[in-house]
């Protein structure tokens, strides 16, 4: 390992000049009902959305009908995203693009379902 540098390997989000909301405006506008405006300034990549997620399907404050799709999804998001953290953490980078694009199309799916 190098004294005076450092590999960094980080997962950037690139929602477009609409932001999250303008990608996903479904999941933005319950994040903003739910009052998860942080979020939403802070702009987080979907992986780290997937925590986001957890918490929202765990918060007794969120309406049923915004969970119901969340909590028929979110094994699979879970499951994807931890493959991605494994290939992340072994820098397998082939594969964790592969995997990225996979957890992109959950959440265009989610946001399909959470049209409400």
């Amino acid at each position: 390992m190098s004294k005076l540098m450092e590999i960094t390997i980080k997962l950037v989000p690139i929602y477009g000049a609409g932001g999250l909301p303008g990608r996903l405006p479904n999941l933005a506008r319950g994040l903003k009902e739910f009052r998860y405006e942080k979020v939403l300034r802070e702009e987080p990549s979907v992986y780290e959305l997937v925590d986001v997620l957890i918490r929202l399907n765990n918060d007794p404050a969120v309406s049923a009908n915004f969970k119901k799709p969340i909590a028929s999804m979110l094994e699979e998001i879970t499951k994807v995203r931890d493959l991605a953290r494994e290939q992340l953490l072994g820098r397998q980078l082939n594969e964790l693009d592969q995997t990225l694009y996979r957890l992109e199309d959950l959440f265009e799916d989610l946001e399909r379902e959470l049209s409400w």
